[in-house]
């Protein structure tokens, strides 16, 4: 049978067979040093019909031993695809998207973390408003040694609708690590993320083409947090492709 989740009755989305599945994209690298809290903000959501796809691209520390612990104890909702060489997170998160199961598509970087509530409340949000293709939340950025935040641009924005001109205008101001989508939004244009060029923008080019069909919606709370080191995935890959050498 099917296991009732009392947050999911909190916020008004009863756990049912046709409660919908959320699939979480997260692709790793080296990142064992961050990875727990990210994989248990992940599976302490109140919202229990979600999976978690890894995507490992080819990781020399003990980040593959971490996610197998976790898909040992949970391989109904924690699941790990391992490759061999470096090819970049963009098809990594390509990779983890061929394997989900889930209508409703969420991506968390390894080191960044959500609040328990996130996934419910957007899963509410998209069974009220079935025209919005997207949610965005506010986070808050915070300093990995410390644990004090710190100030972000685009960490409170309130846009939503038909957001494609202020995507242009502004930048991309929708934080990856908040989003929830809907993978019709892919199958309209028959779009996956996008593996070339540079991968620090594989994120603003999904924005914008889903934004082309569909309104967007922000959930004005924060529930999600971004951790700032010197080894964020952003900063250290905005001057290098994600594709594979000699691809």
């Amino acid at each position: 049978g099917t296991r009732p989740c009392p947050a999911a009755r909190k916020y008004g989305v009863g756990m049912s067979m046709s409660e919908p599945t959320v699939s979480v994209l997260m692709a790793t690298y080296n990142g064992a040093d961050y990875l727990r809290p990210a994989i248990d903000s992940v599976l302490a959501q109140t919202y229990e019909a979600l999976e978690l796809i890894v995507v490992d691209d080819g990781s020399s520390d003990d980040t593959v031993a971490i996610v197998e612990s976790y898909a040992m104890a949970e391989p109904d909702r924690v699941r790990l695809l391992h490759t061999s060489g470096r090819e970049g997170p963009c098809r990594a998160r390509n990779r983890a998207l061929d394997l989900a199961r889930g209508q409703l598509l969420c991506w968390l970087d390894q080191d960044d973390l959500w609040m328990e509530t996130k996934v419910a409340e957007q899963v509410k949000l998209m069974a009220d408003r079935p025209e919005v293709g997207l949610i965005y939340t506010y986070f808050d950025a915070f300093d990995s040694d410390s644990g004090a935040t710190i100030p972000f641009d685009d960490s409170r924005r309130d846009i939503e609708g038909d957001v494609l001109a202020e995507l242009f205008v502004i930048g991309c101001f929708i934080g990856s690590l908040t989003v929830m989508f809907r993978r019709a939004a892919l199958d309209r244009r028959h779009l996956r993320l996008r593996e070339s060029d540079f991968s620090i923008g594989d994120d603003y080019y999904l924005w914008l083409t889903i934004a082309l069909d569909w309104p967007v919606a922000v959930i004005p709370r924060v529930l999600a947090r971004y951790r700032r080191h010197a080894a964020n995935e952003s900063s250290r890959m905005a001057t290098q492709t994600n594709v594979a050498a000699g691809r």
